[in-house]
């Protein structure tokens, strides 16, 4: 009786562990598609987000108790970043980054935040533009 119990017990946790992880979004590679003294255009990939629409997925540039802990200079034109989730359930989603203004740096560093219904996640990203 006691085996059973346990290997009951062991499933249950296999189960569990096994569910969160199949909601465990991730951002992937950054791809950009501007170039320097032209409005951002970017894209980050999302990974695992099967079962996920859009309004689920909230991206944002990190907080400024983030970029503080992490060390990052928060610029002054990341306030003009616009992120949109873009979910394709049958294929590739990604965050698409935008600014409404020509970038006129070479080279800019952020974190972005996405929220979703089982977590957060921070990461870093740079931008190396021509």
């Amino acid at each position: 009786m006691v085996q059973v119990r346990k290997l009951v017990l062991a499933i249950a946790a296999a189960s569990a562990l096994s569910s969160g992880m199949a909601q465990a979004l991730g951002l992937g590679e950054l791809s950009v598609k501007s170039t320097l003294n032209q409005p951002l255009v970017a894209e980050i990939e999302l990974t695992d987000a099967q079962g996920l629409n859009a309004a689920q997925v909230v991206p944002s540039l990190a907080t400024t108790a983030d970029f503080a802990q992490l060390g990052v200079s928060r610029q002054e034109l990341l306030n003009d970043l616009t992120f949109t989730p873009v979910i394709d359930p049958n294929g590739r989603s990604v965050l698409r980054i935008t600014s409404s203004k020509p970038v006129r740096v070479p080279y800019v560093k952020f974190l972005v935040q996405v929220l979703w219904p089982n977590g957060r996640l921070v990461r870093d990203y740079s931008l190396l533009l021509d």
